[in-house]
């Protein structure tokens, strides 16, 4: 039988379709709409060439391509990158720091990175270059070792100070002590070279006079004097203490002067374009004669009262080396702290014509900055700090010492005064003037 044909039922169907789809085609045409409304004229970015397609963090890359005028990002990896965007067709990146070696993707982005390009880039791990972070000390003498820290100093190569190359020994990675080198100027610039490549620092070489040693290292008005050293050329004056004396110039490393009158005991200075050097130690300058002696070369009939033993180690008032001057001085040893081998007492010596108590003292090996005390009428009164290896002279006032016209002398003692003890000394030129 034949089907028949149900026109209401295909208009019925026919108007479910139109209303149901008319608005799908709406709102597909509105998206499209939309999109070419947010970039408008702008299609995807897109990246043709990277060049390089390796480099070390810090090197700029030219990526090539299509629509990168708007790109609003550019990644190395995870990274944000530092760009420039001269064109549509050309951006400028730079690597970013602290990047591993290895792969990863070189990104571009628009907008809130809906559209993006991305192309394969490797990162190269960057040369060790040494690289200084501090230098100390700050200046030094010709011969002195410094140290230079800071990094990537294990391939280091060579260590230069202007021109002139340097002695040097890594200590390690970051750290290395440098040999100063002989140079003509104070002003320096170190370099520090590897294979990789260098850095450099400034420096100060102080080329001032240094003064080794004095000889003899004490002396009596009118003594020629030797001083040994280094840097002494065109030196333009020299100083005992703060005395001007003549000096005679023989080279580099010597000159000689003559003690003038009325100088005292201090250190050396020698002054030339360089700077001024000043000695480690002073040049003892001894005093001649006593006005009364109450040790020269033995205990004087000036002494009216007796000599007697201590405490606390031995006495030997014969000894014939070290002395000051004549044959003999007195050795004394200090087995103990605070012992007083030599005593002198029982006395009544007048000091109403005299200012001053005069001591000469030697210090034997192991004796440098030991004290001993001198004891005035069974009273501690003046600390001595031993000079080791020279005759030191003392000129007391009498005031100090607690003595004048109405308080004779009565006692000397000459007591171990560092509490230890095990060391020596000489006593030479012991009186009043």
């Amino acid at each position: 039988m034949p089907q028949s044909f149900n026109t209401n039922n295909m208009y019925k169907n026919l108007k479910y379709l139109f209303l149901t789809c008319l608005p799908l085609a709406f709102m597909a045409l509105q998206i499209s709409c939309k999109k070419q409304d947010k970039y408008p004229g702008q299609t995807l970015p897109n990246i043709i060439t990277v060049n390089p397609t390796s480099a070390i963090p810090g090197s700029p890359v030219d990526i090539k391509g299509q629509n990168l005028k708007s790109v609003t990002a550019v990644r190395f990896g995870t990274v944000e990158a530092i760009f420039d965007t001269p064109s549509d067709t050309s951006i400028t990146a730079i690597v970013p720091d602290s990047l591993p070696a290895g792969d990863l993707y070189v990104q571009v982005y628009v907008g809130d990175g809906v559209a993006y390009a991305a192309q394969k880039f490797t990162i190269i791990a960057a040369p060790k270059i040494p690289t200084i972070s501090s230098v100390s000390p700050e200046t030094a003498y010709p011969g002195d070792v410094i140290t230079i820290k800071g990094i990537n100093f294990t391939a280091v190569s060579s260590v230069t100070f202007g021109s002139t190359p340097a002695v040097y020994t890594i200590t390690d990675s970051t750290k290395l002590n440098i040999t100063v080198p002989d140079v003509s100027s104070a002003n320096q610039l170190i370099t520090v070279s590897a294979p990789t490549g260098s850095d450099t620092v400034s420096f100060n070489v102080n080329l001032a006079p240094v003064i080794a040693s004095i000889d003899p290292s004490s002396a009596h008005e009118g003594d020629l004097i030797t001083v040994n050293g280094v840097r002494f050329t065109d030196a333009s004056s020299v100083q005992l203490g703060s005395t001007d004396v003549t000096f005679t110039l023989l080279s580099d490393t010597q000159l000689t002067f003559t003690v003038p009158v009325g100088a005292s005991s201090g250190a050396i200075s020698i002054t030339t374009p360089n700077g001024t050097g000043t000695s480690s130690t002073s040049l003892s300058i001894l005093q001649s004669g006593l006005a009364l002696p109450i040790y020269d070369d033995a205990i004087t009939t000036n002494w009216n009262g007796w000599v007697g033993d201590g405490w606390g180690g031995t006495k030997n008032y014969t000894n014939t080396s070290p002395v000051e001057s004549g044959s003999h001085s007195v050795e004394i040893d200090y087995v103990g702290g605070y012992g007083s081998p030599m005593q002198l007492g029982g006395a009544s010596v007048a000091v109403g014509s005299y200012t001053s108590f005069k001591i000469s003292i030697y210090g034997a090996p192991g004796s440098g900055g030991k004290q001993i005390n001198l004891g005035i009428n069974q009273q501690d009164k003046y600390t001595i700090t031993v000079v080791e290896g020279q005759w030191t002279d003392y000129q007391i006032s009498l005031s100090d010492l607690g003595l004048s016209s109405s308080t004779p002398l009565t006692d000397i003692w000459l007591k171990e005064y560092s509490g230890v003890g095990g060391f020596s000394v000489y006593v030479d030129n012991m009186g009043l003037n």
